[in-house]
């Protein structure tokens, strides 16, 4: 799915860049540019990040 359409990344590329440990809305901005533009795909950004957290868990 199109997370940021300003930039034309998708939900792939980062959980792509997510691979190497827990990221901020920052190292995802830096790293491929989304979320800095109108800011409309910064929830659902957020929402993927602490999706990947909680996957790295270790089940209770």
């Amino acid at each position: 799915m199109v997370v940021c359409h300003c930039r034309a990344i998708n939900d792939a590329s980062i959980n792509e860049l997510m691979v190497g440990g827990r990221l901020t809305l920052d190292d995802i901005a830096n790293h491929c540019g989304a979320g800095i533009d109108c800011g409309g795909c910064l929830d659902t950004i957020e929402d993927l990040l602490d999706a990947a957290d909680s996957a790295s868990r270790p089940a209770a």
